[in-house]
């Protein structure tokens, strides 16, 4: 029911996609249904459980530790191929999910802003290793590049699905690495004229 259900949100959203959909799906009845989730919050918090889980245990399709600038473009490379492979008609699963929550929802939100900040950790990793080298300019902090890059990655996906094209997400990337690598001092400086 967790696999079904997880694909059905990722496709539809949690408010398109009813529990008797998941149950057909899955080939499933009630009484399991109401055994192991009780209601459809129950499902959702199982299926984002599921999907922090599987991270925790790097047990992504992609590389989860970035530890260079190749890891870094391979991670945005990741998404930008999803998004091709998807023909832009899905985003990220937990953004999609989060998107549809509603302010009473507090602990599924909470269950999200989990996931997001678990799979934004080695971004901050990263960037923190390049500070400690010396690497980054000042007032550039690690939390705020690995944000930037997150929301990049994040409206990539998103723009990508409303627009059915992968451009906006490409090109969000090809700036955002020149503007990480010029923070950095990976890229040569310009010289102001006198």
């Amino acid at each position: 029911m967790v696999k079904v259900a997880f694909d059905l949100f990722h496709r539809q959203g949690i408010h398109a996609t009813s529990v008797d959909q998941v149950l057909e799906a899955s080939q499933t009845g009630k009484s399991q249904f109401y055994y192991y989730f009780k209601n459809k919050e129950g499902l959702i918090h199982a299926v984002l459980e599921a999907i922090y889980e599987r991270l925790k245990t790097h047990q992504t399709p992609y590389k989860s530790k970035i530890e260079s600038w190749p890891d870094l473009e391979g991670w945005f490379n990741h998404f930008l191929k999803f998004q091709q492979v998807t023909n832009c008609e899905r985003s990220c699963p937990v953004g999609t999910i989060g998107g549809d929550l509603e302010n009473g929802q507090q602990l599924l939100r909470q269950d999200a802003r989990l996931i997001f900040d678990l799979m934004s950790r080695s971004l901050v990793d990263f960037f923190q290793q390049l500070k400690g080298r010396n690497q980054l300019r000042a007032g550039c902090e690690p939390q705020a590049l690995a944000d930037f890059c997150f929301t990049v990655m994040q409206g990539g996906l998103l723009v990508g699905k409303v627009r059915r094209e992968t451009a906006p997400f490409e090109n969000s990337v090809h700036h955002a690495m020149q503007y990480l690598k010029h923070v950095t001092g990976n890229l040569p400086q310009r010289t102001l004229r006198k």
